[in-house]
């Protein structure tokens, strides 16, 4: 059934965390699971009348000694511990800013292309698992926040010239670290899967050195290893064709949503080691995927995917396979979009760096959770029975369809997934059919706050 008991959520993420004294661990869990159950509302808000738990949390809050790395930390080990029984994990991974106009931005570090700019906070690089088998999101593994010195605005060009560890680049290699560290024996049976970003050679280096796996998406046009021809050339001549694919594009911005027909193909190279790599080796071999789009609409954007993976490609399942771990790497997006928008982090307020970096701590789990919510409402072909109980889907259907007999059998979790939606206020004005992260969880909560009231009423009743 979806969620667990918000408290109950809490002491599974955060009732080990050691921050230096049991109460704050027990502030810590009691302020989480208020957050959780008014999810994207402040502390104030979520602490509702109850002033002693309100003056708990400020005091949490506002206790240097709290550090926001050891609230991380618990969440960090939580999700370890979860996923050790998974067959295979995904790792998906990017980068986001997370910014603020308010006060504290003046405290706060570059995000933006202004050095003036009004708006100011951290860049954070989030690590999130997802079961490979059936995609669902297991929980966050890693998570760097950093500041930009607004000193170093305009130096970007020099960046090259700095040695690899101290570039803003070996985040990458640094949350590999990190997951390692974490998943311990999982960590052979785990797939980073990233973007272009993450298409630097020594990262990859450090990746097949350590045996960890991976599928990134390829920026760089790299040298070959006996080849007079670069990368994206030689893997249009020597690729081997394995299948054809169907990618569902989803509208964004400009773009219409449609359905692309890709060719899959692919080979193995020898990536020669750039100049000013420290990497000892003279190469790297790599498998390569081509995913191009045959025939794309006039005026569209083809798909041309050149994904760099660990992972054999030994035919058309091996190669599907790949695909479809690099098309789940759109979680992580997803993942920053809950926490912006359904949590609500850059709606915080605080006023002094320290108390907004552990709130960010907090809230970047909270993100998991509603994200985890949204999965399992929006299934297809099975029946909100199966997601929700009994009296959930029944207090859910008087609350929506006041006027249609309540049925027998639960009715498809779609109609469970829009009629929370309608409880937080979707009208599907722009006939998207996409539900917001906020009026989902909205729907959630009121559909919660009715499901107390009939459980109360009925417990007395029944003790009449």
């Amino acid at each position: 059934m979806i969620p667990t008991d918000e408290l109950e959520w809490a002491q599974q993420l955060f009732g080990e965390s050691d921050l230096g004294d049991a109460r704050r661990s027990a502030r810590l869990v009691n302020v989480a699971s208020r957050m959780a159950k008014h999810m994207g509302s402040s502390l104030a808000k979520s602490c509702g009348p109850d002033q002693a738990a309100l003056l708990g949390g400020y005091r949490l809050m506002r206790n240097g000694a709290v550090k926001p790395e050891a609230i991380r930390a618990s969440g960090f080990a939580g999700t370890a511990k979860s996923v050790q029984e998974a067959q295979c994990l995904l790792a998906i991974e990017d980068t986001t800013c997370v910014s603020y106009e308010h006060a504290v931005a003046a405290q706060l570090g570059l995000t933006g292309g202004k050095k003036a700019a009004k708006r100011n906070g951290f860049m954070v690089h989030s690590v999130l698992l997802l079961d490979a088998e059936s995609g669902h999101t297991l929980g966050l593994i890693e998570q760097q926040h950093w500041q930009r010195d607004p000193a170093s605005y305009g130096k970007s060009r020099t960046r090259k010239k700095r040695a690899y560890p101290g570039r803003e680049s070996h985040k990458w290699e640094q949350a590999s670290r990190e997951v390692a560290k974490r998943l311990g024996p999982a960590m052979p049976r785990t797939l980073s899967v990233c973007d272009r970003e993450s298409d630097i050679y020594d990262y990859l280096w450090y990746k097949c050195s350590h045996g960890q796996r991976f599928v990134v998406r390829a920026q760089a046009n790299r040298r070959l290893k006996d080849s007079e021809a670069k990368l994206f050339d030689a893997l249009r001549q020597d690729a081997t064709a394995f299948c054809g694919y169907i990618v569902d594009i989803p509208q964004r911005g400009g773009r219409k949503a449609r359905r692309a027909k890709v060719l899959l193909r692919g080979a193995t190279f020898d990536f020669l080691v750039p100049e000013g790599s420290a990497v000892p080796e003279e190469s790297l071999r790599v498998n390569v995927l081509l995913a191009e789009e045959i025939g794309p609409p006039a005026g569209s954007e083809p798909l041309h995917w050149v994904l760099l993976t660990t992972e054999a490609l030994d035919g058309a399942e091996a190669a599907l396979q790949i695909v479809r771990y690099y098309e789940l790497r759109w979680r992580i997006e997803d993942y920053h979009k809950a926490w912006k928008s359904g949590v609500g982090v850059e709606r915080q307020r605080f006023q002094s760096v320290g108390n907004l970096e552990r709130m960010l701590a907090i809230t970047a789990f909270l993100a998991v959770r509603l994200l985890q919510l949204r999965e399992r409402l929006d299934v297809q072909g099975t029946t909100s029975g199966a997601v929700l109980a009994e009296d959930e889907w029944k207090v859910l259907w008087l609350s929506t369809e006041p006027d249609k007999p309540l049925p027998e059998a639960a009715p498809p979790i779609r109609w469970a997934y829009y009629a929370i939606a309608r409880l937080g206020g979707f009208s599907d004005t722009k006939r998207t059919g996409r539900v917001g992260w906020d009026t989902l969880w909205h729907g959630w909560f009121r559909l919660q706050e009715r499901l107390q009231g009939y459980r109360l009423s009925k417990s007395n009743l029944d003790g009449l």
